[in-house]
């Protein structure tokens, strides 16, 4: 619901303060809002990369069902996330989370009770969950940027389709009544004067 204006210099006084503050903040929100649309850019190209390069891996390892079959026992406790580390970065102003590494469990094993192909299969099975931990990551933080860009744009729409002009109008009104009173008042005072140059003579 829209302020009630009151015809006074008070109020025109603080829709002018209110109008210059909407005016400073407006390019600020504007910025963050290309912000993040830049970073979004950024995410959406990098999760595009890294799935091509998990669906490459995928492929690669296909032929190795085989192996997978042979391991079916022991690779599942190497397997094992033990932490997935990520790090809160700023972006105009958001807590943004960044992918940093997958911890797995080390249990240790013997080089003779397992099969000559293990340390291959570890090896690849691992960088292909950690890749896909880190896609899950990045989607996290287009889910994040998504919601300040969100915000952001109703934030700005709210300056520029109510408030600002909300402002404006209120400002117009006033001034007008403002000047009209001064207006009356002049007029008031010329025919009193008349009146008063009138009852000397």
């Amino acid at each position: 619901m829209a302020e009630r204006i009151k015809l006074n210099k008070v109020f025109l006084r603080e829709q002018k303060q209110k109008l210059a503050m909407y005016e400073r903040f407006l390019p600020a929100l504007e910025a963050r809002k290309q912000q993040f649309l830049m970073q979004l850019a950024i995410i959406r190209r990098t999760i595009d990369d890294r799935q091509s390069i998990m669906d490459m891996w995928l492929k690669e390892i296909a032929p190795w069902s085989p192996l997978y079959w042979d391991m079916q026992n022991i690779l599942p406790f190497f397997v094992d996330i033990r932490e997935v580390r990520v790090k809160l970065k700023n972006v105009a102003g958001l807590k943004v989370p960044e992918y940093e590494e997958v911890i797995f469990d080390e249990p240790p094993y013997s080089l003779f009770a397992t099969p000559y192909s293990f340390d291959m299969v570890l090896l690849k099975t691992r960088e292909i969950i950690s890749i896909r931990e880190n896609i899950k990551v990045l989607k996290k933080q287009e889910d994040v940027l998504s919601d300040g860009f969100r915000k952001t744009s109703q934030r700005i729409n709210l300056y520029e389709q109510r408030l600002i002009p909300d402002c404006r109008e209120a400002i117009r009104k006033i001034t007008v009544y403002l000047q009209d009173q001064q207006a009356a008042a002049v007029g008031v005072a010329k025919v009193a004067k008349r009146l008063e140059e009138e009852a000397l003579y």
